[in-house]
């Protein structure tokens, strides 16, 4: 598969939340609801704005804002934090 830096138009919606799981979010804040939703797998992210009314453009750049945010957050579980307690015996 085709690694893709950023959501396109072009991507099904299926296609973003599952290669972007932080995108989920912005699908819910525009009122589409098309987690789990069996249409996702055939629209494109274009046909789903068309069909919800919804402006692409800005849709758009707040799919990729999320995506980059994910790409450049530290993984899961990761801790900058000091230690609360010292380890030394």
């Amino acid at each position: 598969m085709k690694r893709i830096a950023f959501p396109t138009t072009d991507l099904t919606v299926d296609d973003v939340m599952h290669r972007w799981p932080a995108t989920i979010r912005i699908f819910l804040d525009f009122g589409m609801h098309c987690v789990g939703c069996p249409i996702a797998a055939f629209h494109a992210v274009d046909e789903a704005c068309n069909e919800h009314g919804i402006d692409l453009v800005k849709f758009l750049e707040r799919l990729r804002a999320a995506a980059q945010a994910a790409q450049t957050a530290p993984p899961e579980g990761a801790c900058d934090c000091p230690s609360a307690s010292s380890n030394r015996a």
